[in-house]
């Protein structure tokens, strides 16, 4: 979708200070050296589960990029959060915590559960409503935290190490920072069981007491088919293919005219199989070896890697960024930005 008069106002994080390294998991039997080198995760941090709940860490990444975009709290029209695990509370609802330790007052406050894409389905969200009422502005959040006994952020994944911290951006038809050129969305559902498994449906969250296992539901899933795995992979890159061509679309431009890449923060056989070798990108135009100190921040990692790019200078005036996710259900997300100027946080 090609946007017009839609902007990114700012962007927010938010990280907790607590860092756990991955030589410390191998010294507890969670993580292997092979796993290590492997992936390239060195390090993630770790929120404090009473005072750093996923739903506290949007909060504070929203407070930071509502100042940051100077847009009064009664423009606001919409709050939309993100998340993929437990989000400190059940039959709770974050999205409206987000909204009232935020901007408050008569706005939408809507929660996005699609995965590790959620953020960035969150900000398509975001653009439709504000695009659709002029004058208005939206907050999107992200946050997630992952802690045992329920996961395990060094081994519940393959290729993926799991790291707790919050993201945002404020949208605006008014102006701002950076304008949206496009965003484009694509679901392939036939990809689902991919992630639940042939299992047998649970009766609730860690109903058997048990971690979750997402190593074992993939492996069991693919264990169905002969070549389920081959076609998977196939079904995979149609899709990412497919996303990418819709974001390019009526922009004149290409990949060829990206100055950053932003995906998330995962394995290297991952990032390089998933993105650089069918984009023909390189990692040094994006910010990946930053996020091996930081893991896959579930739902944030997207605005979280967007914050860092542009606050630490790297993007400037003129680069176009893009950002790409892909989350469990399966469902790629798209978003094609411009940095019309660079901003002074």
């Amino acid at each position: 979708m090609r946007w017009d008069n839609l902007y990114v106002a700012a962007f927010g994080a938010y990280v907790p200070e607590k860092i756990e390294t991955a030589d410390e998991a191998i010294a507890q039997g969670r993580y292997t050296e092979g796993e290590k080198v492997a992936n390239g995760i060195r390090a993630v941090h770790v929120a404090d589960p009473q005072t750093e709940a996923p739903g506290v860490m949007a909060a504070a990444a929203g407070r930071q990029a509502v100042e940051r975009s100077g847009i009064a709290h009664e423009q606001f029209d919409l709050v939309v959060h993100a998340g993929i695990g437990h989000q400190g509370q059940e039959f709770w609802q974050p999205a409206s915590y987000v909204h009232n330790h935020t901007v408050g007052g008569p706005a939408a406050a809507i929660e996005i559960k699609q995965g590790s894409n959620g953020g960035l389905a969150a900000f398509e969200l975001g653009a439709s409503w504000v695009v659709a009422r002029p004058g208005t502005a939206a907050l999107v959040t992200a946050g997630d935290s992952f802690h045992l006994p329920y996961f395990d952020r060094w081994n519940s994944d393959d290729q993926q190490v799991y790291g707790d911290g919050a993201g945002s951006a404020v949208l605006s038809s008014s102006g701002g920072f950076a304008r949206v050129i496009s965003t484009a969305s694509v679901a392939d559902s036939t990809l689902e069981p991919i992630y639940r498994g042939p299992d047998a449906w649970t009766l609730a969250p860690f109903a058997q007491g048990s971690k979750v296992d997402l190593r074992g539901r993939k492996r069991a899933y693919l264990a169905t088919g002969e070549d389920l795995y081959d076609q998977t992979i196939e079904r995979m890159s149609k899709s990412l293919f497919a996303v990418v061509g819709e974001v390019f679309e009526g922009t004149d431009s290409d990949i060829s005219n990206v100055d950053w890449l932003i995906h998330a923060n995962t394995g290297k056989s991952i990032v390089e199989w998933a993105f650089y070798r069918p984009l023909g990108l390189d990692a040094s135009r994006t910010v990946y070896d930053w996020g091996c100190d930081y893991g896959h921040m579930g739902a944030a990692d997207h605005l979280v890697n967007l914050e860092y790019v542009v606050r630490s200078g790297k993007a400037k005036a003129g680069d176009k960024v893009l950002t790409i996710g892909v989350g469990t259900g399966f469902m790629w997300t798209a978003i094609l930005i411009e940095l019309l100027e660079t901003p002074s946080w």
